[in-house]
């Protein structure tokens, strides 16, 4: 038997998703046609998440003030996450490709992407996430970042334990996290 491409992807997906549903806790998925589109779609997923909180917050409040929208991402230098307008916004905006539409694009927080695979490796990273999150998580929705490797960046690996520390340090600033996985998902750096 022959399958059309998009035949053969559609049961691909059928059988992941069977897969995952056994193996971790997963009610929801969103599946989408190309890398940007999914970080795009992150993107919107995190900036809805703290409207619609902040709106039911505010009205059942007396206090009608608007407080400071969470509407920033931070995001690791040399990271690339697609050629949509919002995954331009969080890709490197001095070494990327995008650097040309850096005036219309949203303005986000960077930081220093870890510099080798060992998890001192990361320290500086870490630094600067904490950093920005002491001082500004009241208007950061999330970090984004690619786990375990930079692909577009330049093939850069870094240690797994820095997403756990990235997850903490989200957690303890009310900060979502975003991993792009497009090209280290589904188990492709390790087991799930």
């Amino acid at each position: 038997m022959i399958l059309e491409p998009k035949e053969l992807n559609h049961r691909l997906m059928v059988l992941k998703w069977k897969k995952m549903q056994h193996d971790y806790v997963l009610n929801k998925v969103f599946l989408s046609d190309s890398g940007s589109i999914s970080v795009e779609v992150a993107m919107k997923m995190a900036l809805q998440y703290w409207f619609t909180l902040q709106n039911d917050q505010s009205s059942h409040s007396n206090n009608r003030t608007n407080p400071t929208r969470k509407t920033k991402f931070i995001s690791l230098r040399n990271g690339y996450h697609g050629d949509t307008f919002g995954a331009m916004s969080v890709c490197d905006p001095v070494n990327g490709m995008h650097s040309m539409f850096a005036g219309v694009l949203a303005q986000q927080f960077f930081v220093d992407s870890p510099n080798g695979p060992h998890l001192n490796d990361a320290a500086a990273t870490l630094a600067q996430i904490e950093d920005i999150l002491k001082d500004r998580s009241h208007e950061v929705a999330a970090v984004i970042l690619e786990p375990i490797v930079q692909g577009a960046g330049g093939m850069k690996f870094y240690h797994p334990s820095v997403l756990k520390r990235v997850r903490k340090l989200c957690d303890d600033h009310d900060v979502l996290l975003i991993f792009d996985e497009i090209a280290t998902g589904f188990g492709r750096t390790g087991s799930l």
